[in-house]
């Protein structure tokens, strides 16, 4: 595949990178300092935080919390050491200290929250709001905090931040998003979410004791799995259970609450450590309803203008887990339309993250679609594109600085490349076979086109040669499997096959199908040169029957045997005349007796199926232990390695063929598992693939006669 001179359409996502903090179990510390980190990072309210428990295992729900989260590296705040590195390993994560978390590693790849254009807060000038100094865990869960170093940091850099003086400033500044960690997902959203995350505008508090670690280690990993849409992140608040001191946050929170009439209720109630008649209490304290419907609900209206919600307001307890059970991919994204032109392809383009500064702090930059979707997820192919870059959810990863306007140069490797650079990394060496090198000089599009029409390959298969196997398979069926041929009758074989000549047959006499459809797919082979035309020669003197191509001139003159050179006629039919005969070109013919033609076959079937792809019909491959084996087909379809066998009998994958042939997949860490064959594959050796590539992580591809058709 060569893309040069053509227009393509990249995806350029720009995102922070993300940490998921690693605490001692019970560590009050812990969970502060880890909030201090994220609180000074783009992204950071999306950061999980999880304690260790004392084995160095954690929780199954929040094992979920950092899948879920897709998170790039573990930063360890205060957990045992070894245990921290096992748990990153069990990710396949960077490991990282809390102090090296600027230094060293793919999380120090973020933004400081001032490089970028935050809005402003109420006037203008009485800043962003974290937690009081030495405040109850509450206040940091849900408004954010600093150490020294990091909140002159802040002023340094000409942002405005001030310290809760009272704990009802925490509340309402969550609900008017005044808060620092609020701010500290500005330009940040899901590029990707799967299934869509639930959009309603009901806000979910959470309610806590005011220094209770683990109901605010729950609030706190609930929020950072909450949508962050450009549509408008899910309102979700934190609140200490006692505020009966807080006499004007009813009236508060009820100006909050007046909002479009497109849900119900207004707020709903969790907490992880508070009863169920506390939290009625709580709700009735702050003037909340409970709802007549037991269930959140969402409705749109359109045509007419939308009422806003009125006092009495409604709340449920409980949070539908539609909230934050979805997959997710963080980043902002632009499209850059380009021409591929030589080895480097520049990508300008501005930021689509808006920053102060032309110049800001680190970002992951991530490049997609266009050329980059055809090429295989492999480091070095990674590196064929740019130097630095590595793979990440399927796309070209690079780590640089957050620019207002970027230049890109990328290195668009063909297909060809592509393909040299993994089998490199896989194999010590990985020539063609003598079967691959047969069918390379047999691969054209057009005649792949016509291998895929009804009774062409069966028309193949009725004029290929008999050779020295197949009187062999065939000397086998006369005497019978219970005795085996000798060394001599194999020698016969091998040495008479050898000297048969090459079958010609007209199309009544084909042995397949009706006259009409041989006549049909003969002329098809015979129009791509795979098979030529010519008339039969009945010799009354030798008594052979020869075939005689009309590229030989039979068109003129006389017949004449070319056995033993005497006249004769060339044969004919009652009411048809002349008749016409084929005989396949000698390379389809010893193509197909070695197999080859339903190499050519799949890939043609492959290629069909594929948008971009790259395949060799035959591979030997050699390792680096000594260890060698072949592949029928092999190669790249739409970035995934595909490497499989191809039978002409779907019988012949026993279990031996089959643990070969997945013993390359492994070594070759194959995307795809092909299994082929021009008749139909026993549903038991199709369920012991399926069962051995699920083990391996395999996607199991079966293609049988049909599937090998247009």
């Amino acid at each position: 595949m060569s893309l040069v001179g053509q227009s393509v359409l990249f995806k350029v996502t720009v995102r922070p990178a993300r940490a998921a903090y690693l605490i001692a179990e019970g560590s009050r510390d812990g969970f502060r300092r880890a909030v201090q980190e994220a609180t000074s990072r783009w992204g950071g309210q999306t950061e999980p935080i999880v304690p260790v428990l004392e084995d160095g295992t954690i929780a199954p729900d929040h094992r979920r919390v950092i899948e879920v989260a897709h998170v790039d590296g573990v930063v360890n705040v205060d957990a045992p050491t070894d245990h921290a590195k096992s748990l990153a390993a069990s990710f396949d994560m960077q490991c990282v200290t809390i102090d090296q978390i600027d230094r060293w590693g793919v999380s120090m790849f973020t933004s400081h929250p001032a490089d970028l254009a935050l809005p402003a807060t109420v006037d203008g000038s009485n800043g962003y709001v974290v937690a009081a100094e030495g405040a109850p865990l509450w206040q940091v869960a849900a408004a954010g905090d600093l150490t020294s170093e990091a909140e002159t940091g802040f002023r340094d850099a000409g942002m405005v931040v001030r310290r809760a003086r009272f704990d009802h400033e925490i509340g309402e500044s969550q609900l008017w998003d005044h808060t620092l960690l609020g701010a500290t997902t500005v330009s940040m959203a899901e590029t990707w979410a799967s299934p869509a995350p639930m959009d309603a505008s009901t806000v979910i508090i959470l309610v806590s004791d005011a220094d209770d670690l683990e109901g605010c280690l729950a609030f706190w990993n609930l929020r950072a799995l909450r949508s962050v849409s450009p549509r408008g992140v899910t309102p979700m608040h934190l609140l200490p259970l006692d505020i009966s001191h807080w006499t004007a946050w009813p009236r508060v929170l009820s100006g909050a609450l007046q909002r479009p009439d497109q849900f119900s209720p207004d707020v709903l109630i969790a907490s992880s450590s508070v009863e169920e008649e506390a939290m009625h209490a709580f709700a009735q304290r702050m003037g909340l309803q409970l709802s007549e419907e037991q269930q959140v609900r969402r409705s749109m209206r359109f045509g007419k203008e939308v009422l806003k919600r009125a006092a009495p307001f409604t709340y449920l307890l409980g949070i539908p887990v539609g909230y934050v059970a979805f997959e997710r991919r963080y980043g902002l994204a632009a499209f850059v339309d380009v021409p591929v032109v030589g080895e480097k392809t520049a990508l300008r383009l501005t930021c689509p993250v808006p920053t102060k500064l032309d110049y800001g702090g680190l970002s992951l930059v991530s490049i997609s679609d266009g050329p980059i979707a055809a090429l295989p997820k492999r480091g070095p192919v990674a590196k064929l594109v740019e130097d630095s870059a590595e793979w990440h959810d399927d796309a070209i990863q690079i780590a640089t600085r957050l620019q207002r306007d970027w230049r890109l140069e990328l290195r668009i490797p063909t297909l060809d490349a592509a393909y040299e650079a993994v089998l490199r990394e896989r194999t010590a060496s990985h020539p063609l076979s003598d079967k691959g090198a047969i069918g390379t000089g047999l691969l054209d599009e057009t005649a792949m086109a016509v291998l895929a029409e009804p009774d062409v390959f069966e028309t193949i298969r009725q004029l290929t040669t008999p050779r020295g196997e197949d009187i062999a398979k065939k000397l086998q069926k006369l005497f019978g499997k219970g005795q085996p041929l000798t060394e001599e009758q194999k020698a016969f074989a091998e040495e008479f096959g050898g000297r048969s000549e090459r079958v010609f047959k007209s199309a009544d006499r084909l042995g397949y199908g009706s006259f009409e459809a041989a006549q049909t797919a003969l002329e098809r082979l015979s129009g791509i040169g795979w098979a030529e035309r010519g008339f039969q020669t009945a010799c009354n003197e030798c008594k052979i029957r020869s075939f005689a191509p009309f590229s030989q001139g039979t068109a003129r003159g006389i017949a004449c045997c070319p056995v033993c050179g005497s006249s004769t006629d060339y044969t004919r039919e009652p009411g048809r005349g002349l008749v016409v005969h084929y005989r396949l070109d000698a390379r389809v013919d010893f193509a197909n007796d070695n197999g080859v033609i339903a190499h050519l076959m799949v890939i043609g079937a492959l290629s069909r199926r594929y948008t971009h792809t790259l395949l060799q019909p035959g591979v030997d491959l050699f390792f680096a232990d000594g260890a060698r084996g072949e592949s029928d087909v092999i190669g790249i379809c739409d970035g995934k390695l595909v490497s499989g066998e191809v039978k002409m009998s779907g019988r012949s994958f026993t279990d031996t063929q089959l643990n070969k042939d997945l013993d390359i997949v492994e070594r070759l860490q194959s995307d795809i598992y092909l299994m082929a064959a021009t008749s139909p594959i026993q549903e038991e050796s199709k369920e012991r693939a399926k069962a051995r590539c699920d083990e391996l992580g395999v996607e199991l591809l079966i293609l049988e006669r049909n599937d090998l058709l247009r």
